[in-house]
């Protein structure tokens, strides 16, 4: 692939959400297996339930904008996930949406700015930040990524490669973290050692993002 790609057309963007849905979907045992430790055991189950939802609806629909299109996302992941966690992902998608042209195809710089904004949404609606056992603790360091790619030059394909990795490297992080927010954090030292599990999501839609791209 071309290096000097830094755009991705609605079809394309399409394909990868789909991937991002299977992904999620595969690994819901995995999911289930460590909220069980440090949570209510039900994170995996609802973004199964959320993300097959998106991917039925996605297989369903036709999408002229890609602003159309990851709005619709998160909208069903709201509807459909329930409780906090379908709030959190829902905004991820809906939150930053104010930062796509309303055209078929969304650029680098304007990706990155779309998933700062719904970084910055998520951290006003649930009053989190980094350094609390969330699914922040990927999640933004796979934006700054997304930042810094975006003024440095970078293609697509390396940009979401980086994001991806850096998303990695907050789950591990997570491990060592205490919990101060959401149900993980009345486990305490317990939860010590354990990746959080919004954490481990987020980190496998940028995997899927990535790998679909590419």
């Amino acid at each position: 692939m071309s290096r000097i790609m830094k755009t991705i057309g609605v079809r394309k963007l399409k394909q990868m959400l789909l991937q991002a849905a299977d992904e999620i979907v595969k690994n819901e045992p995995y999911l289930t297996e460590i909220d069980a430790i440090i949570g209510d055991a039900d994170h995996g189950i609802g973004m199964k339930r959320g993300f097959g939802s998106v991917r039925g609806m996605l297989l369903e629909s036709e999408f002229e904008t890609v602003d159309e299109m990851l709005k619709s996302v998160g909208i069903e992941l709201v509807k459909t996930m329930g409780g906090a966690s379908g709030v959190i992902f829902g905004t991820l998608f809906i939150g930053g949406h104010n930062k796509l042209s309303d055209g078929d195809t969304v650029s680098l710089a304007e990706l990155a700015a779309y998933f700062d904004e719904g970084a910055e949404a998520i951290q006003r609606r649930g009053k989190a930040r980094a350094g609390q056992k969330t699914m922040l603790d990927a999640l933004l360091p796979a934006v700054q990524a997304l930042k810094q790619s975006a003024g440095s030059g970078d293609d697509m394909e390396e940009a979401l490669k980086k994001a991806y990795e850096m998303a990695l490297k907050g789950v591990e992080s997570s491990k060592m973290m205490q919990s101060k927010v959401g149900r993980s954090k009345n486990f305490q030292e317990t939860a010590i050692g354990i990746p959080d599990p919004g954490a481990i999501s987020t980190s496998l839609i940028f995997k899927a993002l990535y790998n679909a791209y590419r």
